[in-house]
């Protein structure tokens, strides 16, 4: 065998491998497998990547003799870029097999997807992967992101591999581990939610486009500060919309300053988070247009500002959402209200709850720490706490099937065929990377 021959080999071994993988993953996703609810995520990640790993060996297949070794190299690094992509969503897959974060991870999961789903019915999107992180706060992949990818010579940097990945069809949601404990605060995942729809479906032209006419008439310090504001108040609205009054009140915790700084926030430069004061009144005022009345905090020169903004934006239409306004995508119901407040009441006497809707679920877990927050402190052993109680409804609300046994629509594009382009893509993004490196 020459030299050649026994590379092809190590190559094809190396390159089944990784569909041998997929096959693995795949298979968990089986009824009463722990990935379950992962399935269409899985299959559709894998389809993508398997399209990567096709052309791939379509290379393989047309090297012979001294191309071969000319591109053996190559050809491995984009073997490894296919596990590195694949590891990016493996890796948090991983935490499910973990037995005492199952519960936990089920609930968010199904949380998110909920909240995801209105917007994302038979489009080319799946429901967001929640994951746990090092984050102060909850953060949506890829916007304000900490991971760094391995440093391979002539393999994607880190900025090249996130512009990669979301070129792939599942969102990814950051929570911070200390969450893992704290149920209440999970409510604001609708949050995050809210920027993956805006970025999935390319929504933030027109949210500028919807409050045009309303920051026309501004001074242009404010219009301009409203401008680079709109991604935060378009995702607290989304939160609004997903989790109702618990929502308002899990994100009023997560923002809690003294009232010097508070003060300080609404004279000091525009950030890209809005001063507290501002996200608390763009909150209240969501929540008196769909039906909840709130007190709404003063918020110095913005004051006039917040009723035509949020007013706008749940109008809308929103071509990126089928011509509808914001508020008849998403909304959280007075009946959803109705059972969020009955479920809290019957944790305060330590009752399980009886609905089965999770966002009623993860909102009663907000209305009932705001009440008693004792009802959530570790239990003794043995004993089970608020959170427990929530958890393991959840966990029969949500059965032992798939998403798409539920009725989940599939996927709307070929996968395998994007998973083309996306080597293209990739093989591109390398090769002027190492033309760049070389000038």
């Amino acid at each position: 065998m020459t030299t050649a021959e026994r590379k092809i080999a190590e190559l094809r071994h190396k390159l089944a491998g990784i569909d041998a993988d997929f096959a693995r993953w795949r298979a968990e996703t089986d009824p009463g497998r722990v990935l379950r609810k992962h399935r269409t995520q899985v299959v559709r990640l894998t389809d993508r990547l398997g399209g990567v790993v096709e052309r791939i060996g379509a290379e393989l297949d047309a090297a012979a003799g001294d191309d071969v070794l000319r591109e053996c190299r190559r050809l491995q690094l984009r073997m490894l870029e296919v596990h590195r992509l694949w590891d990016f969503y493996r890796s948090k897959l991983n935490l499910r097999y973990v037995e005492w974060y199952r519960p936990f991870l089920t609930a968010v999961d199904e949380f998110a997807w909920r909240c995801y789903e209105p917007a994302a019915a038979g489009r080319d999107r799946e429901a967001p992967l929640v994951h746990l992180s090092g984050e102060f706060s909850p953060f949506t992949h890829l916007r304000e992101t900490p991971f760094a990818v391995e440093d391979v010579p002539d393999a994607l940097d880190t900025a090249d591999f996130l512009a990669v990945v979301t070129r792939l069809p599942i969102p990814v949601i950051g929570l911070p581990w200390y969450q893992l404990v704290h149920l209440p605060d999970a409510v604001v995942i609708g949050h995050e939610v809210g920027h993956a729809v805006d970025r999935d479906f390319g929504l933030l032209g027109t949210v500028r486009a919807l409050t045009r006419p309303v920051s026309r008439t501004m001074p242009e310090a404010r219009r301009d500060a409203w401008d680079t504001w709109l991604p935060e108040v378009f995702a607290d609205l989304y939160g609004v919309l997903a989790g109702g009054p618990a929502s308002a009140s899990a994100l009023a915790d997560l923002l809690v300053v003294d009232d010097t700084r508070a003060a300080a926030e609404l004279d000091g430069p525009v950030l890209v988070h809005p001063p507290a004061a501002v996200r608390l009144a763009v909150t209240a005022q969501a929540l008196a247009e769909t039906g909840f009345p709130a007190a709404r905090p003063a918020c110095g020169p913005f004051e006039d500002d917040i009723a035509p903004v949020v007013q706008a934006l749940l109008d809308g239409p929103y071509p990126g959402l089928g011509d509808r306004p914001l508020r008849e995508v998403i909304a959280f119901t007075a009946a959803q209200q109705r059972n969020a407040v009955t479920a809290a009441d019957g944790l305060v006497d330590h009752q399980r709850p009886e609905t089965s809707d999770v966002r009623c679920l993860v909102a009663a877990a907000r209305l009932a720490f705001d009440r008693e927050p004792a009802l959530f402190a570790p239990p003794p052993p043995g004993r089970v706490n608020a959170q427990d109680l929530i958890l393991d409804k959840v966990a029969k609300a949500v059965g032992d099937g798939s998403r798409a046994d539920d009725g989940e629509a599939g996927p709307a594009v070929d996968d395998r065929a994007a998973g083309a382009e996306l080597y293209d893509l990739i093989d591109s993004m390398i090769r002027e990377a190492h033309h760049d490196h070389h000038d």
